[in-house]
């Protein structure tokens, strides 16, 4: 009976000593971190875009086929554990771009990798999700 009173006596001094090294903040302070949250979310997406249009005027774009320019798209997307490309990786087998739809053959890294969602997800951000379908992977 005096075992269990000690532990919960122990588990109630834990939490009041982390509750008074754990800091509390106002309302001012997460406005303020919701504002410069804004603000760098901003800047990213500027970064971004501007990174978009200077690839964009790249004069070797106009002369690929569908699939290279797939694949350029493809070279900006990462493996997060590793920091290669999906391309360079050789996670892409095959692309087939048609006027309404890419199909992407790939695999990940490892048949247990943790990232295979988190690098779909990638892919589908930097292309259309109206026309990206990626078959399931077979390894």
């Amino acid at each position: 009976m005096i075992i269990p009173v000690v532990v919960i006596g122990g588990v109630v001094v834990a939490v009041r000593r982390q509750a008074k090294v754990t800091r509390s903040f106002s309302v001012e302070e997460q406005e303020e971190d919701a504002r410069v949250y804004a603000e760098s979310t901003k800047a990213m997406e500027v970064t971004v875009a501007e990174a978009l249009a200077e690839k964009a005027r790249d004069p070797r774009l106009a002369s690929m086929s569908n699939e290279d320019l797939v694949y350029e798209v493809l070279k900006d997307c990462y493996d997060p554990e590793i920091p290669l490309n999906v391309v360079d990786l050789g996670l892409i087998y095959e692309v087939r771009a048609a006027t309404d739809s890419v199909d992407i053959k790939m695999s990940v890294t490892s048949p247990a990798c943790p990232s295979g969602a988190v690098i779909a997800e990638d892919i589908k951000t930097k292309l259309p999700t109206r026309v990206f379908r990626i078959p399931k992977c077979r390894l």
